[in-house]
């Protein structure tokens, strides 16, 4: 027996289809009669390979044959071969169902074969029959584990092997965790390649955002995110770098880091803006940027700042000065929480007021957040906690009124706004140059103002665009972009998507189209980033302390790879007003 070469479903059609029917099919009968004798004596029975292999003749060659598997035909994928004449063996070929698909010969005609001929998916288009293979459940494990964040020595689970063979595949087998790493880092090097590839052919700019970080073992990490817009106007995003970064946080070496990142990424020249937060370090970085060849506009608008950095300044700066007004209600929600013998008394109190029994969380000193959701859950139990705080008082000028509820309120008042455009500044999906509050109404003059802010950079963007091509482009352009400025963005739907707009119209205006796909891109805050590191203070628990920062990288960087698959980057796993709780590094330091 001798391996050949793969084919394809078509490739094999195209051979089977060009064989004389009659020839093949008498060898084929010939073949089978000898085959388990060596061709010596006919056996008087067919081995089980043959129920998944297809013999083809090899031409001007009698008794020769190219064996196809036919499992790897019903299930869409490159089939296997293998080169057989009568009075030889078969023994690569029933590894290969072993091996690869489950099947052996024990397995068919019982209970517990592998091919489970009467289950028909119809999520995999129906009509097939499902074949197990030990290969292909440790690639859907390697994902699995790592989407979950779970550890590699998930498969080996004695109780996770009686479930499987029990309930659901009696040929399951335990995952080695060094199979499942392995695994896992092979589909991570596969999906980088074809990052790298898809990247050398993007016409577009890109934008990125990066931030630094040091994880619980006090090793520093430096993540950098990169944001585009699709050829269908789907705005994606993709963490290219979680590096560990043991040299000083200067803005040089800051610098260096994002150079070899947009060099390995075939993005160097298509570098359109870099979301940062106000660290000095950061700012001196962007000096160095600003060197860089085929920045638009000379690199005019590469730096953006993290909006959600600064409402966070801002919102702690009012905080502050407020924090004494709130004081007697979080004295009252501390001593209520701590109220451990009183719990009984607590729970009938909120029974009679048609509350859920609250367990009350504490306030972080530096999370201006968690006050605002602490007094905004309290204002809804304000009677139930003026009645049981003040009950257990005997001083009177402890207790709490309803001017003191009044001003509770007034503070949530003034810090919604900061929470509600800090979510907004976080959407993973929506472009944050034009995000908006759900909750408001959007109509065609506010639309069209917010449009016109960008008049004189579309005008300047336009013309450095055209400005090496032909009069007669340049001429098509300045039209274009007259008739966009006329016509303006006119909808008084609140459900109005920009990118489906600009898409709906590329035909239309082709060249402000591109731009739209370059400036609708620009992230307003470095969450992204920071979601990676709460991702990977998951990843580097406490059980997991001891990997490698090449195995940590994998795993955060593929996460989030497996996720954009299915668009669910950011789905409740990340509370962009929780950034402050990470610990951040402070890069303060400018050379």
């Amino acid at each position: 027996m001798e391996e050949g070469r793969d084919y394809t479903p078509e490739e094999f059609e195209a051979m089977f289809a060009s064989q004389e029917g009659s020839n093949r099919n008498e060898e084929v009968e010939q073949g089978e009669e000898e085959e388990e004798a060596g061709g010596s004596k006919p056996s008087g029975k067919v081995s089980y390979v043959w129920k998944y292999y297809e013999k083809v003749p090899v031409p001007n060659k009698p008794r020769h044959f190219r064996c196809v598997c036919t499992v790897c035909r019903d299930i869409k994928k490159i089939m296997k071969s293998y080169a057989w004449s009568i009075g030889t063996g078969f023994g690569s070929m029933s590894r290969h169902l072993r091996n690869d698909h489950g099947i052996t010969a024990s397995g068919v005609g019982s209970q517990t074969q592998t091919q489970l001929s009467g289950f028909m998916s119809e999520q995999a288009g129906g009509g097939k029959p499902f074949f197990y293979s030990q290969k292909n459940m440790i690639d859907h494990m390697a994902t699995f584990v790592n989407l979950e964040e779970l550890p590699f020595t998930y498969g080996e689970s004695v109780n996770l092997e009686n479930f499987n063979r029990l309930a659901l595949q009696p040929s399951y087998s335990h995952v080695n965790r060094h199979t499942l790493k392995d695994r896992t880092m092979a589909q991570y090097k596969e999906q980088k390649k074809e990052l790298i590839a898809y990247f050398a052919n993007f016409d577009g700019r890109v934008a990125l955002t990066s931030d630094t970080w040091t994880s619980k073992q006090n090793n520093p990490f430096m993540c950098v995110t990169v944001h585009w817009i699709d050829n269908d106007f789907f705005l994606q995003k993709r963490i290219i770098a979680f590096d560990i970064m043991e040299e000083k946080h200067t803005g040089y070496n800051i610098y260096l880091r994002l150079k070899k990142t947009l060099d390995k990424f075939n993005l160097t020249k298509k570098l359109f803006s870099i979301s940062f937060d106000n660290a000095s370090a950061n700012t001196k970085c962007i000096d160095y940027v600003l060197q860089m060849d085929d920045l638009l506009l000379n690199g005019d608008l590469v730096h953006v700042r993290c909006c959600a950095h600064i409402i966070n300044l801002s919102a702690q700066e009012g905080l502050a000065f407020l924090a004494p007004l709130l004081e007697p209600i979080k004295t009252c929600i501390n001593w209520t929480r701590n109220a451990r013998s009183m719990k009984t008394q607590w729970k009938t109190l909120c029974d009679k007021h048609g509350l859920r029994n609250k367990q009350w969380g504490t306030d972080c000193a530096t999370r201006w957040n968690s006050t605002y959701k602490l007094i905004k859950q309290a204002l809804r139990y304000k009677n139930v906690l003026t009645e049981f705080y003040n009950s257990h008082q005997r001083d009177e000028d402890a207790m709490i009124d309803n001017s003191m509820w009044t001003i509770a309120a007034n503070v949530c008042n003034l810090l919604k706004p900061y929470y509600n455009a800090t979510n907004v500044f976080s959407l993973v999906y929506e472009p944050k140059i034009y995000a908006k509050d759900k909750g408001e109404s959007s109509s065609s003059s506010s639309v069209t103002t917010k449009s016109a802010r960008f008049d004189d950079q579309l005008h300047s963007i336009l013309f450095r665009r055209t400005q090496s091509s032909s009069s007669s482009t340049s001429t098509l352009a300045t039209k274009e972009l007259d008739d966009y400025l006329t016509h303006g963005v006119d909808t008084n739907d609140t459900d109005f998507n920009i990118l489906l707009w600009w898409k709906a119209r590329s035909i239309q205006f082709p060249l402000l189209s591109k731009i739209a796909r370059d400036v609708l891109v620009v992230p307003a805050s470095t969450v992204a980033s920071e979601s990676a590191f709460s991702a990977g203070g998951r990843v580097l628990d406490d059980k997991r302390s001891r990997l490698a920062p090449p195995t940590v990288k994998m795993c955060v960087c593929k996460r989030d790879w497996d996720l954009a698959k299915i668009r669910r980057q950011g789905a409740k796993e990340f509370d962009p007003l929780e950034a402050d709780e990470i610990v951040a590094t402070d890069a303060s330091s400018g050379n």
